[in-house]
């Protein structure tokens, strides 16, 4: 598949040099991206809290799948948990490039530093074509990588998978605890103010319950209005209650 982007070329600008020199030539430039391609990252740890375990699956459409199983001692009960959702431009193109970068994890990817926690066995994977041609299907796991564009990606990927578990918490409380919800509401703010939550459309259908329901909490609809305003989310208008 081709796309079409503009590159500008600075043909003659320098400082000094005569006006009637200088120009800017806008031509189109195709960039490759492989169709049918994909990046995913899978996470495992019986002590991981909140998701035992969980995998993310980007395609380069966007669309992306989130399956994980939530800790039992963080209000999960071991059940799959399911999520579809489109990532957005930035965070697909984000997620593709540092793929390139780390050369689509072919590879060892693990640190060589001594004495580093265990925080979870990680596995990165592409399929698609590579840059030099050819199908590919590669992966490499590991604890920690000294590998910046790795160390992103799985900031990236934890970052998306917490967006997730706000959401399912939230969906929990909006059932049974709608006293609880403003204090969840409230640290989600404060994790994607930190970027260590993302993706906030990943459970935009929750927000948006939230918001437009008169029966919520004010600061709580309110939260949830700002939360999906970050997004570019629109809350439908208020309906004016009706005397009998």
């Amino acid at each position: 598949m081709r796309f079409w982007v503009f590159r500008t070329v600075l043909v003659a600008g320098l400082l000094g040099v005569p006006g009637g020199l200088a120009q800017v030539v806008h031509q189109p430039v195709p960039v490759e991206r492989p169709a049918g391609s994909s990046v995913g990252f899978k996470f495992a740890w019986n002590q991981g809290r909140p998701w035992t375990s969980y995998t993310i699956t980007v395609a380069d459409s966007g669309d992306t799948h989130f399956d994980g199983a939530a800790n039992p001692i963080d209000g999960g009960d071991g059940d799959d948990y399911g999520v579809d959702f489109t990532m957005s431009e930035a965070g697909r193109q984000k997620i593709f490039d540092l793929a390139k970068k780390a050369d689509y994890f072919q590879g060892t990817l693990e640190g060589k530093a001594k004495n580093i926690a265990k925080t979870g066995e990680k596995t990165l994977e592409y399929h698609g074509v590579l840059a030099r041609g050819g199908a590919a299907a590669t992966s490499a796991t590991y604890n920690y990588s000294g590998n910046t564009d790795v160390q992103e990606l799985t900031r990236y990927f934890q970052a998306v998978a917490t967006t997730i578990d706000f959401g399912r918490k939230l969906a929990f409380d909006y059932r049974f605890d709608k006293l609880g919800m403003d204090a969840h509401l409230h640290s989600l703010q404060e994790m994607q103010a930190s970027h260590f939550a993302e993706e906030i459309q990943a459970i935009e259908p929750i927000l948006l319950k939230i918001a437009n329901d008169p029966n919520m909490m004010h600061i709580s609809r309110v939260t949830a209005k700002q939360l999906l305003k970050s997004i570019g989310s629109t809350v439908a208008a208020e309906q004016p209650s009706v005397q009998p």
